[in-house]
């Protein structure tokens, strides 16, 4: 008997590539049921046709149900992808804007415009964890919803369900090492740390050989390897590299580069939302017309989120057969990382079993990079609390503690404007 997985946010347009990535994964897994469920029902039919398409191109076993109600979507399942954006792309184009209107960097899941993000999504998620606890108490959370740390520690802290956090950035930057170094990404291991979209790996190893620290000594400026094989953007100086001589993930640009990236965004003249939005539109089209097709995979490339579904699936693959795999996930603390608080949530490699996950013990963190860590995590506290009790000194207090924002009269100003904008979003500031 197969397993059931029921996808929240169902009609997300990312959704058909779990359908191919079940195809790719179809000798370890055996998938009986597969259940979208979506409050947007005309998008839901247009992706569980799509979905349909590819389980009859690969001729796969799964089933496929949709819905928009909880009960029918989780009665019985045994994981719940959860993929939600409260408010849609426009209310990621208003987090963009927003702090760049203020002199800030603009992005969904760091700085003010993540902050927004999770004022609106915790109460969603948190409220999708009810509905777990009530129709599949015994159901692994694999939690995608941006911003994905914040999220999952909300929901780590808050709820009884089982819940793992992922990011693409490790296992991409896993395939990107692999490459350039010529080995089997099957067979080699990133040694990384930190939290979601605020991490750094530190090593990369295969056949119990350490394969990345040779790269810092062989990149003295922009023509080393680094760069060459495009582990890192151009805009990380060589001397930053070696350093903290660890590959920063793409996000930690915001904290090194603030000002570079700003005027970078403001240049494109179109946040990322805008661009999505019209991603969105030329997905929908293809779709409609000629369903998943290499095209369309381009498509979601581009939008940042592909191979969401694959540490997703290496995680239930693992637990299924007790193996004790490691995957990277955000995951509880414990003592995993000593500098920081046992309760928090952090981004680390896991062993994977049946009934548990351990995460990997990482040991202090380095002197270069141990005060940032811990400041946004002290800002994610803080707003996990803003977002759970409507708490405005708390909102205020967690964004003047954010090293993108860091002052009064920025947050200030940026509290009072995404109060008055996302309203309907956000009742729990309402009283």
């Amino acid at each position: 008997m197969g397993i059931k997985i029921t996808v929240i946010g169902g009609a997300s347009s990312y959704t058909p590539e779990l359908f191919a990535d079940l195809h790719d994964f179809r000798e370890h897994i055996d998938v009986d049921q597969v259940t979208l469920m979506d409050l947007n029902a005309e998008k839901l039919d247009l992706i569980a046709g799509v979905c349909q398409r590819v389980i009859d191109q690969y001729a796969l076993a799964t089933r496929l149900h949709s819905t928009s109600r909880y009960d029918e979507a989780l009665d019985g399942c045994d994981f719940v992808i959860m993929q939600i954006r409260v408010g849609g792309l426009a209310a990621r184009v208003r987090d963009e804007t927003l702090p760049m209107e203020l002199g800030m960097v603009g992005n969904e899941t760091v700085g003010a415009g993540g902050f927004a993000c999770a004022m609106r999504t915790i109460p969603a998620a948190l409220a999708v964890a009810r509905e777990i606890e009530k129709h599949a108490p015994d159901a692994w959370l694999m939690n995608l919803s941006n911003p994905a740390g914040i999220v999952t520690e909300a929901l780590l802290k808050h709820t009884t369900v089982k819940t793992l956090g992922y990011c693409n950035i490790p296992i991409n930057t896993t395939y990107a090492l692999a490459h350039a170094l010529g080995v089997d990404p099957e067979q080699a291991q990133l040694d990384s740390f930190g939290l979601n979209h605020l991490s750094w790996a530190r090593g990369f190893s295969a056949d119990g050989k350490e394969l990345l620290q040779p790269l810092f000594d062989a990149t003295s400026d922009r023509s080393g390897p680094l760069y060459q094989h495009g582990l890192v953007e151009a805009l990380m100086a060589p001397d930053l590299l070696n350093t903290i001589r660890m590959i920063p993930g793409w996000y930690v640009r915001y904290f090194y580069y603030p000002n570079i990236t700003l005027e970078q965004d403001r240049e494109k003249g179109q946040v990322r939302g805008e661009q999505d939005m019209e991603s969105e539109e030329r997905l929908c089209a293809l779709y409609a017309t000629e369903g998943f097709n290499e095209e369309s995979q381009h498509i979601l490339k581009t939008k940042g989120g592909a191979q969401y579904y694959l540490p997703v699936l290496q995680v239930i693959i693992s637990m299924l057969h007790d193996a004790g795999e490691i995957v990277t996930v955000d995951v509880r603390n414990n003592d995993t990382i000593p500098d920081l608080a046992p309760d928090v949530c952090v981004e680390v490699p896991s062993r994977i079993y049946r009934d548990r996950v351990e995460p990997i013990q990482v040991g202090r963190m380095p002197d270069t990079v141990r005060g940032l860590v811990q400041a946004v995590k002290a800002y994610e506290e803080l707003t996990i609390e803003a977002a759970l009790n409507g708490d405005k000194g708390k909102a205020l207090a967690a964004l003047m503690v954010n090293p993108l924002v860091g002052s009064y009269p920025k947050a200030r100003a940026f509290l009072d404007c995404m109060l008055e904008n996302e309203k309907n979003f956000t009742p729990q500031f309402a009283s």
